[in-house]
């Protein structure tokens, strides 16, 4: 009975990180270019079919989460300095520490200072990897990143890609960082639309059912982990008479 109980216990203590992870998707389906997460549930027979033990343990348990880097919808937005990404690519951004930082987000905005700058206050960089200062924010902004205030050239946002998107991890802030010894390479091809944001690409829909799901699922183990009790209770009492 105990393996019955540990396996309801672990499987309920999944079902809670599930719903956290389904609650941050939930609040981040008007953050603009939001990725959501994907989770996945691992059961996990403990040791015995190794004859490390007798008896097998029955347990689940929620894998790491891998980040879901589908493209949302473009939308319309009339703002000069809001960009999305047409396609594959990140923003380059100097963090507080002064490392780098990629993100899909772009509603950036300029400071009093001319610095462009990301929601967060962190400065967008331009594809050699220097800070850009611009003299207002009704510039013109084209698909290739470069930046003009009538016929005068002011500078390119940069446009980055990775081979391999799961190696990036969440760093806050709508804000990706590279594991390791991963490093960008400049996109061949960018695709910026000005005046457009890119949406969430969590679907409200779908998430909502997977919330319902959960909580079923939740609810049952509990209801058997009430009964595993209860037998283990019975079985006490039936030892001392």
């Amino acid at each position: 009975m105990a393996s019955g109980k540990y396996g309801a216990i672990s499987g309920s203590v999944a079902r809670m990180r599930m719903m956290e992870t389904i609650t941050e998707h939930m609040a981040g389906v008007r953050t603009p270019a939001y990725k959501k997460g994907t989770v996945t549930f691992e059961a996990k027979l403990g040791e015995a079919a190794s004859g490390m033990i007798t008896q097998a343990s029955n347990q689940s348990r929620i894998t790491n989460e891998e980040i879901d880097f589908t493209i949302g919808d473009l939308e319309y937005t009339g703002s000069p300095l809001d960009l999305a990404i047409n396609g594959e690519g990140f923003f380059q951004i100097q963090k507080e520490d002064g490392s780098f930082g990629y993100a899909r987000k772009g509603n950036f905005r300029v400071t009093p200072e001319g610095l462009l700058v990301n929601s967060y206050g962190n400065a967008v960089l331009s594809s050699e990897g220097d800070e850009i200062f611009l003299p207002h924010s009704e510039v013109n902004i084209l698909v290739d990143g470069s930046i003009w205030d009538g016929q005068t050239p002011l500078g390119t946002i940069g446009l980055f890609r990775f081979d391999d998107l799961q190696a990036l991890e969440r760093n806050g802030n709508e804000i990706f960082v590279p594991k390791e010894g991963v490093e960008p390479v400049a996109h061949p091809e960018p695709q910026i639309i000005q005046r457009n944001l890119e949406a969430s690409n969590v679907d409200m829909m779908k998430t909502m059912s997977m919330m319902t799901a959960n909580l079923r699922a939740y609810e049952s183990l509990q209801k058997a982990l009430k009964i595993y009790s209860d037998m283990d209770s019975k079985a006490a009492e039936i030892g001392t008479l």
